[in-house]
């Protein structure tokens, strides 16, 4: 099974303590990350007629069958963590509406509440495997 690629906002303070967390909780290492500015997000938003100016999200690709925005990038990243993290996304089951409204009001509020860095942080050296290009 192909890893599942992470797509997230590089500066933001927010994404990047959860990307660490993500790293830690990987143990399969199933997980590798990108960020929306880079060569490979925009080759897959492209292909996909993803409108780059309008996306605010976290976005999460299997490689294989599918991606997943918002809150469902989440519950696709912890279902593929596994273990006690599957059961989280037993909250995938609310309605979509809601639970996309509550990620887009995090989402809209990042940047005030955490902030924002000039430029994306270098990953833990342990971790760097996990990043793509």
């Amino acid at each position: 099974m192909k890893p599942l690629i992470v797509f997230y906002d590089g500066p933001c303070v927010f994404c990047n303590f959860w990307v660490q967390q993500l790293c830690r909780w990987d143990k399969n290492d199933q997980l590798r990350f990108a960020r929306l500015d880079q060569k490979l997000f925009t080759a897959f938003a492209h292909e996909r007629n993803l409108t780059l100016e309008k996306l605010d999200t976290v976005v999460a690709w299997d490689q294989a069958y599918s991606y997943a925005l918002e809150a469902q990038a989440a519950f696709m990243i912890l279902d593929r963590l596994g273990g006690f993290w599957k059961i989280l996304s037993l909250f995938s089951l609310l309605p979509k509406g809601l639970t996309n409204a509550l990620y887009r009001f995090v989402a809209k509020n990042r940047y005030s509440w955490f902030g924002k860095n000039d430029q994306c942080p270098l990953p833990d050296q342990k971790y760097t495997h996990k990043f793509l290009d």
